[in-house]
C-alpha cells in the first residue's frame, strides 16, 4: 500500500541491518547475500535523494509553523 510504503519498508530495512550486525554476512544463503548485495546497490541511489527529501521536510515544518 502506497500510503505506509516507506514505513514498513523503513521496519523491514532496520531488521536487515541488524541481522548484519549480529549475525554478519557469512550467515547468508547465497540467495540472501546476492539480495543483500542487490538491496545495498539500490540504496545507494536512493542516497541521491536526499538533499531533496530533507528540503521536502523543512518545507512542510515551515508550512506548519
Amino acid at each position: 500500500m502506497s500510503y505506509c510504503r516507506f514505513q514498513n519498508t523503513y521496519r523491514d530495512l532496520q531488521d536487515c541491518v541488524n541481522a548484519l550486525n549480529n549475525n554478519g554476512p557469512d550467515t547468508l544463503s547465497d540467495d540472501e547475500l546476492a539480495a543483500a548485495k542487490m538491496m545495498m546497490q539500490l540504496c545507494d541511489h536512493m542516497q541521491s535523494f536526499y538533499d531533496e527529501v530533507l528540503d521536502e521536510v523543512e518545507n512542510r515544518k515551515e508550512v506548519e509553523q
